[in-house]
């Protein structure tokens, strides 16, 4: 659980203390006041990065040469601090209890967190990249050593890109072996998380609204199982060689989301996509919690945007029970009768400043 967290020079945040507690905390305000930039702050701690940019420049106050998050909690009953600095030239600094940590990873391994912003649909509706990184960003708190299987399949699908492309490769069993090998296990552990992700959605879906009963999950591993992933690069040796890449295996795989037996995306209102965006983050969330034995932090920007107040409430039934949110909107009392009778914490966002309510 984040307890306390600190801000400095975050787009419109110049200098921020907020001390958070458990369960629901709403921030609201006018458009362009800070709510965003909040979640963008709280996600930089966890990720290591944006969710609005890959860029380093848009998030650092103007004329600040860097932007700083520093955290508090505690995990598993033992506290933590962690922190982060990114400056304007790309560096990035961040520590973990007072370690400079090797790898960005080591931030999410001690703030999970789930994500539900206003550009999240298109994980539905957008290219398989974003589907991919959905499973293994799943499976890097879920299975343990799937970095490092994620990270070898990578490496060794990079290496013999290069080697095709510059034609250095006039036979490259060797290499197709090994890709193979990692693969399988690659494609082995997405389809895991894929049956759990399916098995979440037939619960989940129909609880926030009774329009998606019918949402199935299939998975595409990237190439055709009836064959082992060997024998089709096998197949493909001459092509990948003429075409300078690697055309089939885990790097192409593909999550396929459907509603009434049809592409979710091309039958489903964008209310409804949203709710379906909402009950697979759910699902994210209720896997790693599972497997961790503990919630992650969910951060969901404009609930009320899109939504009914009767979907917006059905959300927030799935998430109390003890989970830590933060979660905005521009109008006060959409999050209060949103979230119901439970306790909720409440901030008001102006000019970069928050104040709190009673």
């Amino acid at each position: 659980m984040l307890e306390h967290i600190e801000i400095k020079c975050v787009r419109n945040l110049a200098k921020l203390e907020v001390s958070l507690a458990s369960g629901a905390t709403a921030l609201f305000g006018a458009n362009g006041s800070g709510k965003t930039s909040f979640l963008e702050a709280v996600h930089l701690l966890g990720v290591g990065r944006s969710f609005r940019t890959h860029q380093s420049k848009p998030v650092i106050q103007h004329e600040a040469t860097s932007c700083r998050i520093v955290g508090r909690g505690s995990s598993g009953g033992r506290p933590f601090v962690m922190g982060i600095e990114k400056y304007r030239d790309g560096l990035v600094r961040a520590k973990v209890n007072g370690e400079t940590i090797p790898s960005l990873s080591a931030l999410a391994q001690q703030l999970p967190l789930v994500l539900m912003d206003t550009e999240g649909l298109t994980l539905l509706t957008g290219a398989p990249e974003g589907r991919r990184r959905l499973l293994d960003g799943t499976l890097f708190h879920v299975e343990q050593g799937f970095l490092a299987l994620w990270k070898r399949y990578a490496h060794l699908l990079r290496q013999r890109n290069s080697g095709l492309r510059r034609g250095i490769l006039s036979s490259d069993k060797a290499w197709r072996h090994e890709l193979a090998q990692a693969g399988e296990q690659l494609t082995q552990a997405r389809g895991g998380v894929v049956g759990r992700y399916a098995e979440k959605l037939r619960q989940l879906a129909p609880a926030i609204s009774p329009n998606l009963a019918e949402v199935e999950m299939v998975f595409r591993a990237g190439w055709d199982r009836r064959e082992s992933l060997q024998a089709a690069l096998e197949k493909n040796a001459q092509s990948d060689a003429a075409q300078g890449f690697t055309q089939v295996g885990p790097h192409r795989a593909d999550l396929r989301v459907s509603a009434d037996g049809a592409v979710a995306s091309e039958v489903l209102s964008r209310g409804q996509m949203k709710l379906l965006l909402v009950a697979l983050k759910l699902s994210q969330g209720q896997i790693i919690e599972e497997a961790s034995k503990m919630p992650p932090l969910y951060l969901i920007d404009d609930l009320p945007a899109e939504l009914d107040e009767a979907h917006c409430a059905s959300v927030c039934a799935q998430l109390r029970g003890g989970r830590q949110v933060i979660m905005t909107a521009v109008d006060r009392a959409s999050l209060e009768r949103a979230w119901g009778t439970d306790p909720i914490n409440l901030f008001h966002v102006e000019h970069g400043g928050l104040t709190i309510q009673r």
